[in-house]
């Protein structure tokens, strides 16, 4: 009885443990299964962007030959690549144009009488790579080129941002005319073309 007795005591402190190690595992159990609530905290990203250029290059034109008749002739050249950037962050559009001076030979008037002309078809604008505006400059129809500048390219506003190409004439395309007086003199023709980019005209 004695042994029982005693043992009956144990048995009730072993008792009293195992419900209370339960109980504290039913605790942290309870801990370990709630969500802990998200937290989030905003900072601001400030900076500043500062407008660039507007502007363009030119392309290189390749050397023509022709031989005199007699009768005024035509003879076409291919024109190089060029590009006309918009960095100015304005959106407000602009226009390219291109005048050229009065033709010579050994620096003198190309011809008499009959005149002398040159003629530009304008090519059509791809975006560079890494310019993702949609609609770029839009070429304007072949232009007879004088000292008066002639608008070959005009991007309309909220058009033509960022950079765009003008590729090189290539295969039979040939994209500027010279007219070469039947009267002209012999030596070595000689015409500048200047490429301008400016501001779209409003109002």
């Amino acid at each position: 009885m004695l042994f029982s007795q005693h043992q009956g005591g144990h048995a009730g402190r072993f008792s009293t443990r195992v419900v209370r190690t339960a109980a504290s595992l039913a605790v942290l159990g309870m801990f370990a299964v709630a969500p802990m609530a998200a937290q989030a905290a905003d900072t601001p990203l400030t900076g500043t962007v500062t407008g660039g250029a507007l502007a363009n290059t030119a392309p290189v034109v390749a050397p023509f030959s022709a031989t005199l008749t007699g009768l005024t002739q035509t003879v076409n050249t291919t024109v190089g690549s060029w590009n006309v950037t918009d960095a100015t962050g304005s959106n407000a559009g602009y226009s390219v144009t291109v005048a050229a001076t009065d033709p010579s030979v050994n620096d003198s008037p190309a011809g008499a009488g009959t005149g002398s002309s040159i003629a530009l078809t304008p090519s059509m604008a791809t975006a560079a790579a890494l310019n993702p505006a949609s609609t770029g400059p839009v070429a304007a129809s072949a232009q007879t080129l004088s000292s008066t500048p002639a608008t070959i390219e005009n991007a309309p506003a909220g058009t033509g941002q960022g950079e765009w190409d003008f590729a090189a004439d290539s295969g039979s395309t040939k994209s500027l005319a010279v007219v070469i007086p039947g009267d002209a003199s012999a030596g070595a023709y000689t015409s500048t073309l200047t490429f301008t980019t400016a501001p779209a005209v409003t109002g």
